[in-house]
């Protein structure tokens, strides 16, 4: 028993420990020799795939239907985020060229995508564990987020097809309509994910998935990530080279909100497996 419950613990630690790690590769710009780039993130998918089985892998083959739904949702949580494993190196859009920029939101479209199936899914796990109080509005905060983020992706990925294939009469994008409009998609796509994240850690605590004071600090920093956000007002800034000293610019990032509900899915595996 005492083997099992350090196995569980020692995976949930390397879930947690990989997310700067994956953050720290992705975003540091760097041109990575193709063998290397490969290397990377075959290493990151190993360590972050084996360390999600070692905590699904026993729930799952219990047969327990509930807790497989667990792990379903659990993953869908961390999945987004794992997929930035596939873009070591490529640090800011400013830093990347267009072809890796494409990549990059096609990336981000996907990962929204199964965002939202979590959020979809989660309401109803935490509904059998007896929570629903808060988990219906971070269901609807979270799928309204998602609905506006995977537009917003759109139009980016729009945007690059656009820049490698320029009509005769091609007009620039930046400071238009389309441009400004992105920026208040990107803004409410993220606190809208603030607002979800927030909501599923205090429903967390309610069904005993999470540890009270954990629960509250996770909707504490998701606050404040809100008030950052307002702070920083509805246009997103053009990054400079210290972008990541400005606190309203980071929680703006596209990706950034969805490192929190990663670390429920650790949470969700990690009760899961317990179970």
């Amino acid at each position: 028993m005492a083997t099992s419950t350090d196995r569980r613990t020692v995976s949930a630690i390397l879930l947690i420990v990989m997310l700067p790690v994956a953050i720290g590769i992705v975003g540091a710009p760097m041109r990575y020799a193709a063998p290397v780039a490969i290397a990377l993130t075959v290493a990151q998918l190993l360590l972050i795939g084996g360390a999600a089985y070692g905590l699904a892998g026993p729930a799952w083959r219990s047969g327990d239907e509930n807790r497989q739904r667990i792990v379903v949702v659990a993953m869908l949580l961390i999945l987004p985020l794992t997929l930035l494993t596939l873009m070591p190196g490529y640090g800011p859009p400013f830093a990347a060229n267009l072809a890796m920029n494409h990549t990059r939101y096609v990336i981000l479209f996907v990962s929204a995508t199964f965002m939202g199936a979590a959020f979809l899914m989660l309401k109803d796990v935490l509904a059998d564990a007896g929570e629903r109080l808060f988990s219906p509005l971070g269901q609807a905060a979270g799928l309204l987020g998602t609905l506006v983020q995977l537009v917003w992706t759109a139009i980016l990925i729009g945007w690059m097809v656009t820049l490698a294939h320029k009509p005769a009469t091609y007009l620039p994008v930046y400071g238009t309509l389309t441009e400004n409009s992105s920026d208040v998609l990107l803004f409410f796509a993220g606190l809208l994910t603030y607002v979800a994240t927030a909501c599923y850690a205090l429903a967390f605590a309610r069904a005993g998935w999470l540890g009270p004071i954990k629960a509250k600090l996770v909707a504490a920093i998701a606050t404040i990530a809100i008030l950052g956000l307002a702070a920083r007002g509805l246009g997103f800034p053009d990054l400079g080279e210290d972008w990541y000293m400005v606190p309203g610019d980071i929680v703006g990032i596209p990706a950034i909100p969805w490192l929190m509900p990663y670390l429920l899915g650790v949470a969700a595996l990690f009760r899961a497996a317990r179970d």
